[in-house]
Parts: structure tokens; C-alpha cells; sequence
């Protein structure tokens, strides 16, 4: 018998991983958003395979709960602002849920209903965090001790142009919110807060098969659980883009140019963000069939039978030119459906809210995990280097 699978939102990413599941005739998969031209051209692209719903509204809690009973499984990709009360609508339906619905306030809040409920569900499950957590979850789980774990991630136009040298790759919001929020990072056992786009640094990769262009690195917000779940005293997380962005974004932010407090402009009130997007975000979309890549690089170092190792961790992706589906948008769907698929399979049965790292403690589920995201082309190397 099938499994059901609804699939809450179909955008970038949304619609990647619809189509993935419906690829597969072991689930019958329900995607929903409002915008009915996307909805037509998903379920075209899966030769009529999936059902679409264009009723349930995201801002109401209730909708969704009563839109998602009688699911085996949800697969959350609202935007983050809708994702908190999005979440705690499909638990109060007693659905399990995969999600990469970028929150801003701390998903494991729910955690205590969803146990009541008996839901599992595994947030944050795209890159990073997600995927890029989950192998830092079992490099913990391997170690006796460990020591630091550092990792840098990026999604960028393989030909970037001035003056962004960037394209949109997925919620331009949560976008600049990378710019905006301040990030945490741990040291010797503390949790510090910095200014995002500090610590800037000209990094480069010696990656075997893959060449990569020079990049800086600087702090951002997406360590997240990773501050309290893993035994590590030093966590940081930095993102990457081509050299010069950080000053860039910098300057526009201290202007305020990314505020939503609304100031008045010749007698009309405008919020600066918004006048940002205006000019902004149309020049950094992606062409339909422009090429772009997604990277991260992970290092996890510590303690194991009494010798100092260090795990690495890469993945290197492209935009699939036959599918024209982007990296970010494959790198961060297949991450979630992989793990819905285990969620559905009873290999990930843990009721209750999990970071994606908890994933790390289950080596059959990130066996699969690996071998899953090889099966859709994208490679994960490993190594393990003793120091």
C-alpha cells in the first residue's frame, strides 16, 4: 500500500522534492501552495503523478492541521517565518515530519507535544544545517573525545557578475537574514555572539576531482543546535562567497538598508528592506539554465583510542542540466526526502522535535543517508586523517 506524503510548499525546493518522491511508486504525494502556475507545472513535470492542493493556507495553523491528517508523513519547506506554528499545526495532526523550514524561534519547543502526539520530526534537515550536520552528528558519535568542529558552506554562481557576484539559490529572506542575525559560535565551552559577516578570512580548497575558486569565509547564524547537542567546546560555522561580499553587505546593512522598521520617504512609509528587494533581487535570480554549485567543507577533530584524528567531510554539487533542478535546491531537498524516507521506513523512529545531528548516533541511517544522495549523483567524500 502507499504511502502518503504531503509536501508544504512548492517552491525552489519544495517542488524538487515532490518530484522526487513521485518518482517513486511506493508513495503518493500531495503537493500544496497557492500559486496554482507552479502548482500546474510541477504536477506536469510529474506526468500528472502528483496531486495538488492550492486551499491550504500556511498562516493558519488549523488549515494545515486539517489538511494533513491522514498523512504518513509531511515534508515542511514553508518559508521561515510561517515554520514554527506550521510545525506545531502538524504534530496536533499526529503526522511525522521532514522539514527545512528555516525557523527563527527554537523548533524544540514543540518538543514535549510532539512526544504526546507520538510524531517524529527531524527539523533543519537541508545543508547546513542538515546534511553537513548530520555527518558531524556521527564524527561526534565515532570520537572518544571531541575537540572542535568547524565547517564552512556556500551555494554560488559558477560565473558570478558585479556587483553581487551572487545569485538566489533560496528564500532571498532568509538570505539576508544571514547578513542581518548575529552569529553564535562556541569557544573553549561558551557560546559567543558576533556581528555576522565578521571574522571574514580568504580561504581556499584543495578538493581531489573538484576545482574551486578562491572564496572568503565569515560568521553566520547556522550552527543552531549544534551549540547544545554535540560534546564539542568550539563550534563555528562560516559561510562563504566570492571575496569582497562581506564589505559589501556590511556597508549596506550599517546603512540600513536591511531594516523592516518602516521610515518615512517623501511622505510615504516604505520598510528599506523592501526597497532593497526592489532593486535587488531581480538581478540576482538564477537563469533557468545557469550553472551553479553547492559546497561545504567540515572538519571534525578530537580523540579516538588515545590518538588525535581529524574527520573530513566534503560535498560538491552542480545544477543537474538535464533536470535543470539547481545544487541548493537538490543538496537541500534530497537531504530532507532521504530522511523522511527513513522516518517512513520506522529507521528514524524517535518521537519527538530532533535536530538533524541526533541523525549522527544512527550509522545504519547515515550509511543510507550517503548512499541515498549518491543514487541522486551527489558525492560525499570522507576522510580520516590521524593528526
Amino acid at each position: 500500500m502507499k504511502k502518503k506524503v504531503m509536501v508544504l510548499g512548492n517552491g525552489l525546493v519544495g517542488s524538487v522534492m515532490a518530484l522526487d518522491l513521485a518518482a517513486d511508486e511506493n508513495y503518493e504525494v500531495t503537493v500544496c501552495d497557492q500559486n496554482k502556475t507552479k502548482l500546474q507545472s510541477t504536477f506536469e513535470a510529474s506526468e500528472g503523478k502528483i496531486i495538488t492542493k492550492d486551499d491550504v493556507d500556511f498562516a493558519s495553523p488549523q488549515s494545515i492541521t486539517d489538511s494533513v491528517k491522514g498523512q504518513d508523513l509531511v515534508i515542511g519547506a514553508v518559508p521561515g517565518s510561517m515554520g514554527f506554528q506550521m510545525l506545531g499545526a502538524v504534530i496536533r495532526a499526529g503526522v511525522n515530519i521532514s522539514d527545512i523550514s528555516f525557523m527563527g524561534e527554537d523548533y524544540r519547543d514543540w518538543d514535549s507535544e510532539a512526544k504526546k502526539y507520538g510524531v517524529t520530526s527531524f527539523e533543519d534537515v537541508g545543508v547546513a544545517p542538515g546534511s553537513s550536520s548530520i555527518l558531524i552528528g556521527y564524527a561526534c558519535d565515532m570520537l572518544d573525545e571531541v575537540e572542535d568542529v568547524t565547517y564552512y558552506v556556500t551555494g554560488l554562481p559558477a560565473e558570478p557578475k558585479e556587483p553581487y557576484n551572487y545569485k538566489l539559490v533560496f528564500s532571498p529572506d532568509d538570505l539576508i537574514e544571514e547578513y542581518v542575525r548575529p552569529a553564535r559560535t562556541k569557544r573553549n565551552g561558551n557560546v559567543i555572539t558576533m556581528p555576522a559577516l565578521s571574522g571574514c578570512k580568504i580561504v581556499n580548497f584543495d578538493i581531489p576531482g573538484v576545482k574551486l575558486p578562491q572564496m572568503e569565509g565569515f560568521f553566520t547564524d547556522g550552527s543552531r543546535t549544534l551549540l547544545d547537542t554535540i560534546p564539542s567546546p568550539n563550534v563555528t560555522e562560516y559561510t562563504l562567497r566570492y571575496p569582497g561580499t562581506a564589505a559589501r553587505m556590511e556597508f549596506l546593512r550599517e546603512i540600513g538598508l536591511f531594516d523592516l522598521e518602516p521610515v518615512d520617504i517623501k511622505g510615504t512609509k516604505i520598510r528599506p528592506r523592501d526597497f532593497f528587494a526592489a532593486l535587488a533581487y531581480p538581478p540576482m535570480e538564477l537563469g533557468r539554465e545557469e550553472n551553479e554549485f553547492t559546497f561545504y567543507y567540515i572538519e571534525v577533530t578530537g580523540i579516538k583510542d588515545s590518538k588525535r584524528v581529524q574527520y573530513q567531510y566534503s560535498l560538491y554539487d552542480e545544477r543537474d542540466m538535464k533536470t535543470l533542478f539547481p545544487s541548493m535546491s537538490r543538496t537541500t531537498g534530497f537531504t530532507c526526502v532521504i530522511v523522511g524516507r527513513l522516518i517512513a521506513e520506522g529507521i528514524l523512529n524517535m518521537p519527538g522535535v530532533n535536530p538533524p545531528e541526533a541523525i549522527g548516533r544512527n550509522h545504519k541511517a547515515v550509511k543510507r543517508f550517503i548512499e541515498e544522495m549518491k543514487m541522486r549523483n551527489v558525492h560525499i567524500h570522507q576522510k580520516v586523517t590521524e593528526l
